[in-house]
């Protein structure tokens, strides 16, 4: 296997993706964004070389399932990871009277 991944930008999707790697990640470089992505679903799913043990799924399903529910910035506090980042912010909410 090739130690370095080609990727086909042909497809316009790929680049759209791509573009939004670059969003959600920073990372200047199309590789780098690559990287980042497949580390944080391997995170994510665990049971690979970056996640040996549960993943952040399971952690969250498993916590979830332990606790009967969740609050949002609980949740946010389980998935947040490096490659990753989520952080709670509380909405703000208003109700108007006006029709």
């Amino acid at each position: 296997m090739a130690d370095s991944l080609r990727l086909d930008l042909t497809v316009r999707s790929r680049e759209s993706l791509l573009d939004d790697l670059e969003a959600a990640t920073g990372e200047p470089t199309k590789a780098r964004r690559v990287d980042t992505a497949m580390r944080a679903y391997a995170k994510l799913v665990g049971g690979t070389a970056v996640q040996p043990g549960p993943g952040v799924l399971d952690e969250l399903l498993r916590t979830a399932d332990e606790q009967g529910s969740l609050r949002a910035e609980e949740i946010a506090e389980i998935i947040d990871m490096e490659e990753l980042p989520v952080q709670f912010e509380p909405a703000t909410w208003s109700l108007s009277t006006e029709k």
